[in-house]
């Protein structure tokens, strides 16, 4: 009978050691590069060079992973892919509103897939998984990206050991010495290049921007710690995942539920009724009853009742959670205020629609309005899901649904274009009903041109090369034509790269390319004749703004233009 080889347990493990750590030190080089490479592409803002620098991180993160013996799973595949497309996003879209959602979206999908991947982490996908899971394996993450880099370097990759050679011998005694002879000399080397120039010339360090310098290393250390310690936890850390269960802080019975949740049916249930009173009253009960009229009634509240709403989802989560385990007759309970209570949330929520309806009618849609509005569209999404998942007993379901609909509500938006949508909205809701003041003019051009970004400067363009909106016998015309004259000035100040010397750099770095804030400068630039045609006003009447040259009015003096001087 054949026997087998005898393995020597002792040269194993040495073997696997020094694997694992010059693995580690491959990472760490790896985090290194991808910080030196963020500096390069990223140092003068987000664009193009994001997107690059995030294709670099998905190529070294395969790699790593392969290296270790593993593959990406499909889930993972699509958390890298969506970091990606988030990213590109910021060379795709112009518009700042949108970018700071892109940029939340980029984060939590790489935590995601950081959480995914880490073998410490018990969670190798999002499905099926509590949201105080998911919420707990991130936190892992941003323990990971905030610290692990220092576990990294000096524990798994041991560059903090001295090496036995380095420890005895004459490499100890040459280190020893050197570091007795380098104060020596630079004391006398001081000295001696105050005494000559000519010998100090020989030493003299070329002149640098210490300013710039610092900014550069801040940046790529920066990134290379919180991509280092990120690595480290998705692809070094090998301890087990814990076994730890998560318990409840407070444990709530039947009638602490009735309490909490019944106390906020009632309240909620007093709200939407006095809300149905205006709704079916009209303005002349809202002016009645507050002494505001229909736009300021509707000026108030809206965003306070998108927090309303967003608080209860995290109340009655909590509440579930806290139950006790097995109390059936205290989970019949939550389930039998929570439902009326998600009904009235969505009175809430109608009621805050409705405001927006009559803001918009009023005062026009904004990034900000549209952008709270798809949001509480996507928590009447949560609601629905949480009835589904959680009140029916199917908890591990829920996280899952929720974190996926989130990101397919900031991938829409980029896909609706919001800052050019608002712009739509506005021109139009002028033009069907152009006298809705005396006081303003029907189009806040000011807003289009200078808080949109290149998204919207083609519809702005349009918008300011047609026909005023109000007629030449208008008392508000005289506004409209002014409004319109500085709004054409914003728009060459901003897009043209001859005027705006502080954005000229923009064409000329490729990193910080974008399709849309390209797309706003060639607009304005193959449109610059018709621009130059819209009319200004000033105590002649209206004349075009190429036959103008703009001056800033001294404090008390009214606004007008001065003819081009010869």
């Amino acid at each position: 009978m054949p026997l087998t080889p005898a393995i020597d347990c002792a040269a194993v493990v040495p073997e696997v050691a020094s694997a694992r750590r010059r693995f580690s030190s491959r990472v760490l080089l790896d985090a290194l590069f991808l910080g030196t490479l963020a500096d390069a592409l990223l140092h003068e803002g987000p664009g193009l060079g994001l997107l690059v620098w995030m294709a670099a991180f998905a190529v070294v993160l395969r790699h790593l992973v392969r290296q270790r013996g593993a593959r990406l799973t499909r889930e993972q595949v699509g958390w890298l892919a969506a970091a990606v497309f988030f990213a590109g996003s910021f060379a795709w879209r112009d518009s700042s509103g949108l970018r700071f959602y892109n940029f939340l979206a980029m984060l939590a999908a790489l935590a995601l897939l950081g959480a995914t991947l880490s073998h410490a982490s018990p969670m190798r996908s999002i499905l099926g998984q509590r949201v105080r899971d998911v919420a707990r394996a991130l936190g892992r993450v941003a323990k990971d990206a905030a610290s692990s880099v220092v576990i990294l370097a000096l524990g798994d990759a041991e560059l903090g050991d001295i090496p036995p050679a380095w420890r005895t011998g004459r490499i100890r005694a040459a280190m020893s010495a050197s570091l007795i002879a380098l104060p020596l000399l630079v004391v006398f080397g001081i000295l001696f290049s105050a005494a000559d120039p000519m010998f100090g010339a020989l030493f003299a360090l070329p002149k640098m921007n210490l300013g710039e310098v610092g900014s550069h290393l801040a940046i790529a250390g920066f990134f290379t710690w919180v991509v280092g310690g990120w690595l480290r936890g998705a692809v070094v850390d090998d301890s087990a995942p814990s076994s730890r269960v998560s318990r409840a802080v407070v444990t709530l019975g039947t009638l602490d539920v009735t309490i909490i949740l019944g106390g906020l049916v009632a309240l909620f249930a007093l709200f939407v009724g006095v809300q149905i009173g205006w709704l079916f009253g009209g303005e002349r009960l809202v002016r009645s009853t507050t002494g505001l009229g229909y736009a300021q009634y509707a000026r108030h509240g809206f965003f306070e009742l998108v927090w309303v709403s967003l608080l209860v989802l995290p109340v009655l989560l909590g509440t579930r959670a806290s139950l006790g385990h097995g109390d059936a007759a205290a989970e019949r309970r939550h389930r039998l205020l929570a439902v009326p209570l998600i009904g009235l949330v969505g009175g809430v929520m109608a009621s805050a629609l409705g405001r927006m309806g009559l803001y918009v009618h009023y005062y026009g849609l904004s990034t900000d309005r549209l952008f709270a509005s798809v949001f509480m569209g996507w928590l009447a999404v949560v609601f629905a899901w949480l009835g589904l998942t959680v009140l029916r007993g199917r908890s591990r379901d829920f996280a899952a649904g929720m974190t996926v609909t989130g990101f397919l509500t900031i991938a829409m938006l980029n896909f609706a274009n919001p800052d050019a949508l608002v712009a739509r909205v506005n021109i139009a809701r002028a033009r069907l009903a152009p006298t809705l003041s005396d006081s303003v003019p029907p189009i806040d051009y000011s807003y289009l041109a200078s808080s949109l970004d290149g998204d919207a400067v083609d519809y702005v363009i349009r918008a300011l090369v047609a026909a005023p909106v109000l007629p030449a016998t208008s008392r508000t015309r005289a506004l409209e034509v002014r409004a319109r004259c500085d709004a054409v000035k914003t728009l060459f100040t901003r897009w043209q790269e001859n005027v705006p010397v502080e954005f000229a750099h923009q064409d000329l770095d490729w990193r910080l390319w974008n399709a849309a804030a390209w797309r706003a400068r060639r607009a304005v630039r193959s449109q610059e004749k018709a621009l130059r045609g819209v009319t200004c006003w000033d105590a002649g009447g209206e004349a075009a703004f190429g036959s103008r040259e703009w001056r800033r009015p001294v404090p008390g003096e009214q606004w007008y233009v001065m003819p081009r001087q010869p």
